[in-house]
Formats: structure tokens, sequence, C-alpha cells
């Protein structure tokens, strides 16, 4: 984490990773041989970490919006979940192969749509309707998450990305209960 993220506001931090997704994205793409799957492994952490993290901090307070369901709050999750399902498919692939190709294109879209959509609609109202203090300690929280999120995980029964997932659950859970 650079050290000028320590005080920024969880939309500030999520539109911060964003970038690094993007920037990930980018990197796959053009890569090649082990430097291509060096660089899935980073980004499979990195979007597996954002999207876990934003689950557990921010969708449940935009639950607490009298318009949620308007804000389709459900649909968000169900991208997220189903971007997750993808990054699991390409962690059974070889980066080499044009099957993994195809796949992570069509990741690519959906990611790069599904932060379009955040930053565009939900991170403004996140903004206009949680206090300061309130987007700063969501922010602390993300911060947990990544930190805690494994950089090399083992792959567990249901492969490296449930291994993060479960880590990230975890620090979030100790988080929220040690207040």
């Amino acid at each position: 984490m650079p050290a000028d993220d320590v005080d920024l506001e969880a939309v500030d931090f999520l539109v911060n990773q964003h970038a690094q997704i993007r920037a990930g994205l980018r990197e796959v793409a053009s890569a090649h041989g082990p430097a291509k799957a060096a660089a899935f492994a980073d980004l499979r952490r990195l979007i597996t970490v954002h999207e876990t993290a934003e689950q557990l901090v921010l969708h449940p307070r935009m639950r607490d919006f009298e318009d949620a369901d308007e804000l389709q709050v459900d649909t968000l999750l169900v991208q997220e979940r189903h971007g997750t399902e993808l990054l699991a498919e390409l962690d059974r692939l070889d980066p080499a192969s044009d099957e993994f190709d195809a796949r992570f294109t069509r990741l690519a879209v959906e990611i790069i749509a599904h932060a379009d959509h955040e930053e565009l609609e939900e991170f403004p109202l996140v903004r206009e309707r949680l206090d300061a203090d309130e987007r700063l300690r969501m922010g602390r929280a993300l911060r947990v998450a990544e930190a805690a999120a494994p950089r090399h995980p083992q792959p567990a029964a249901q492969g490296a990305v449930g291994a993060i997932v479960d880590h990230v659950r975890k620090a979030l859970r100790d988080v929220f209960t040690s207040r």
C-alpha cells in the first residue's frame, strides 16, 4: 500500500484500486510467457481483494440507503461474484492458451464496465450520503483487507481465488468484531 493511501476515504481508495486494475488488465493483455502468468497472479489478487472488500464494507452500507432497490445493490453483487468466478476459471487455464486470452478479454470488458458504473453511479451517492468520518473508517477497513490478503496464496480446496477471499473475509470480520 502506498504511503499516500493512509488517510484515503473509501471512495478515493476504491477509485485508486480501479486505476491499478485497469493498468493490470493492460499488463496481462500485453505480456507473454512467465511475465503474463505473474501479471495475472498480481491482478487476480487485486481484483479478488477489491471485490470481496466492496461486498463486505461498501455494499452492506449501501443497502441502508432508502432507495437501495433502485440502486441495484444486488445486481452489483452478482456482477462482482461473476467476476470472481471468471478469475477462478482463468486461474485453471494456461495463460499461454487461446482460451485464456478469450476469457481474459471477456473478464476485462466486464471489469471495466463494472468499474465505470461504480465510479459514475455508485460512488457519487456514497460521497453524498455518507459523512467523511464514515468514509474514512471504511477506507481503513478496505486497507486492512488489502494488507491481509496473501501475496502468493497457496491454493486451498477452492483455489487461489478462494484462499484470498477467505483471508479478506477473516481480516474484515476481525476488524468489525474488535470495535
